[in-house]
């Protein structure tokens, strides 16, 4: 099985740096967790930005067929 990233990135960390331990995991657990709230939040853009590329399509495809705008 293998390590999670925050331990084996802290376990990185104190070999390359004075942090003990319990400094380097602080510090790698602060940069990985701000790593998945901007995931997320590009997730999120990107979502909505396909959300209206759907309704400008479907638009589209109703106005092809005539159909009335809604």
């Amino acid at each position: 099985m293998c390590e999670h990233p925050v331990i084996r990135f802290t376990d990185e960390l104190t070999l390359v740096s004075d942090l003990d331990q319990e400094e380097a995991g602080v510090f790698v657990r602060a940069v990985y967790q701000e790593g998945v709230r901007e995931g997320e939040q590009r997730v999120v853009v990107e979502l909505h930005r396909r959300d209206r590329e759907i309704d400008a399509l479907e638009r589209e495809l109703a106005r092809l067929r005539g159909e009335p705008a809604d």
